[in-house]
């Protein structure tokens, strides 16, 4: 038999029977819509986020053989970025326990290398807004290649590869023999809210879902660092900040960490935006300030609390002038230890019922010929975001600014949450307003994923907004839709459930934010959709499944598993962490007693 009917048959034999996940459906009477993830009319290749452009015309496989494959660039210089990620994807192609072989029969075409052709030839600094993301791949023998603009694009291009590639009946790493992808963002910025103030989130464990991110090509963190409930986030300039805000000592970001965090979703092409939300969601601020807290009164009382109207003190006081010396300092350490253009200032749940019952604000509102308390919250924003922009920072802020009358300047982007199913007006009627006054728009309001429901595939929902589908403006418009985000909010998330909650579960906004608008059939998404599922479970992350059936023996506590391999994970499962081997501590007990016994009976 010729090398090239032989890569026929195999190929036929690897995509109809030998892969290992598949999906079954729910009762025989509700049979699953579409074909496989690999015959599918829209996207021909199990890839997620499916790319703008694909021509498959193998005839074969190539496999690639850890004894022999390299990954080179054209950069001048190295760079660190490239280095990183070329040890991560080898970790990826040939993960531990799988025990691949690395050998290639006469009758086998190898895949030697992947070159990295980089036009800029330039390595980065942090990403930023305007981050070229473009790519273009061509698989073939000998040495296939990636060309990008910049090394944010080749990322994207290396993580596509790596979709491409599967583990054979005979247990080796191949990729079918002729693919050419082109390939760039429908959206420039595609993020995920996590929010580290309600439940703290370990460290290795947010650089787990930093991993997960660029597996579905999101490229901006928004960090919810602090909150009402806590205040981890170290502050060197008033340390009291923390101490006082800190759950306990355990439960701090030291500015070492953030640091850390913030490279580790740099060499993953991933900005990080911090939030330090006011003048609402400062309880744990308070604590230190207690002064700049606004006094809530009942019945010409002071610290008098109303059950679900107010707290005895709660929202910061926009009157006093004392308080915005201390902000601009708190700003001041976030732009130090941040390193992204932008900063998110919150601004959201701004509720007057405090403000109301002050006389004090009363008083000073008459003085200042304010009569409505939008007056009062627009005064706190105005000088907020004077302050960012005196530190030359951008600013990211939620609606409620916008939606109270406050018109910050041009580049302030308004992040969409409200919508109606929660009693508002629908989001899109938000997005066509604010953006027909000319500020650019992060959507958020339909991607709540803190939000669970059980039922019929829960990411449908997820996957079939369109966010263009009633917009009202023109192309310029349009323009001004940066994006979108997941926000996947803490009331009941910590570092047990969180990598369940958010993956695939985030993976459909993913594919939303990256794919043309015409790929948006969720039968044909569910197949690609569950190998993306058993392919972060390939790289340790424990992703929830999407329907019934199977990935292989590599799925959680199974043999092959990788949730708990060091190579996936990032310091906390250390020696010193890990549960001790009960029988290595019973054979030690029984040493130290057999010497104790002997020592007696030599005494004696």
């Amino acid at each position: 038999m010729n090398k090239n009917l032989l890569g026929i048959v195999f190929v036929v034999l690897f995509y109809f029977g030998i892969s290992e996940s598949k999906l079954f459906y729910i009762e025989v009477k509700y049979p699953l819509l579409n074909v496989s993830s690999n015959q599918t009319k829209v996207v021909q290749l199990p890839l997620w986020p499916a790319p703008k452009f694909i021509k498959d015309s193998s005839k074969g496989v190539l496999v690639i053989s850890q004894n022999a494959f390299k990954m080179t660039t054209n950069l001048p210089q190295s760079c660190d970025i490239m280095e990183e990620s070329i040890k991560l994807y080898t970790k990826i192609f040939f993960p531990p326990k799988f025990d691949l072989d690395p050998t290639t029969a006469e009758t086998e075409i190898s895949l030697n290398e992947l070159n990295f052709e980089i036009a800029d030839q330039f390595c980065p600094g942090y990403p930023n807004t305007s981050i070229d993301e473009s790519y273009e791949l061509v698989v073939k023998s000998g040495v296939s290649k990636i060309k990008a603009n910049t090394v944010w694009g080749a990322l994207k291009g290396l993580e596509t590869f790596s979709q491409l590639t599967f583990i054979s009946e005979d247990n080796k790493l191949i990729i079918k023999d002729s693919i050419e992808i082109k390939d760039s963002p429908r959206f420039s910025y595609r993020g995920i809210l996590l929010d580290t103030a309600r439940h703290y989130i370990p460290v290795p464990i947010i650089k787990k879902q930093l991993d997960a991110m660029s597996y579905n090509k999101f490229n901006v963190f928004h960090w919810h660092i602090v909150d009402d409930q806590s205040f981890p986030f170290e502050s060197l300039k008033y340390p009291n900040l923390t101490q006082k805000g800190k759950y306990t000592n355990a439960h701090i970001y030291t500015q070492k960490d953030v640091k850390e965090i913030i490279d580790h979703a740099r060499l993953r092409g991933i900005r990080v935006i911090p939030e330090f939300d006011s003048p609402g969601h400062v309880e744990s601020f308070g604590r230190t300030f207690p002064q700049f807290i606004t006094v809530c009164w009942s019945d010409g009382k002071p610290y008098q609390a109303i059950y679900s109207v107010h707290g005895e003190a709660e929202i910061l006081n926009p009157t006093l002038d004392g308080l915005y010396p201390v902000l601009k300092d708190v700003l001041s350490e976030y732009k130090e230890v941040f390193q992204d253009e932008y900063i998110h200032l919150g601004m959201d749940e701004v509720y007057y019922d405090c403000w109301k019952s002050n006389p004090n604000i009363s008083e000073w509102m008459a003085e200042k010929n304010m009569t409505d308390y939008h007056q009062l919250e627009a005064y706190y924003s105005s000088k907020i975001l004077q302050i960012a922009k005196d530190l030359n920072k951008k600013v990211t802020v939620w609606q409620d600014v916008y939606d109270n009358g406050v018109r910050p300047e041009k580049t302030t982007q308004i992040q969409i949450w409200k919508d109606e199913a929660i009693g508002f007006s629908k989001w899109s009627h938000y997005l066509n307003d604010i953006t027909s006054n000319g500020y650019p728009v992060i959507l958020s309001s339909p991607w709540y994923i803190n939000f669970v429901s059980y039922g019929f595939q829960e990411w449908y929902k997820h996957y079939l907004i369109e966010p263009m589908a009633n917009f009202t403006g023109d192309a310029e418009q349009a323009k001004l839709l940066r994006g979108g985000e997941a926000c996947l909010w803490s009331e009941y998330v910590d570092g047990a459930n969180i990598e369940a909650r958010l993956w695939p579960r985030a993976s459909p906004i993913a594919e939303r934010l990256w794919s043309p608008s015409d790929i948006n059939d969720p039968e044909e998404a569910k197949f690609r959709l569950d190998e993306q599922r058993c392919r972060l479970l390939r790289r340790g992350i424990p992703a929830s499944p999407i329907l019934n059936g199977y990935c292989g023996d590599y799925e959680y506590g199974m043999k092959k598993s990788v949730i708990f391999e060091p190579e996936f994970n990032y310091d906390w499962l250390k020696n010193e962490n890990k549960i001790p081997n009960t029988n290595e501590s019973l054979r030690t007990k029984i040493n130290k007693y057999f010497i104790l016994i002997l020592a007696f009976i030599c005494f004696f």
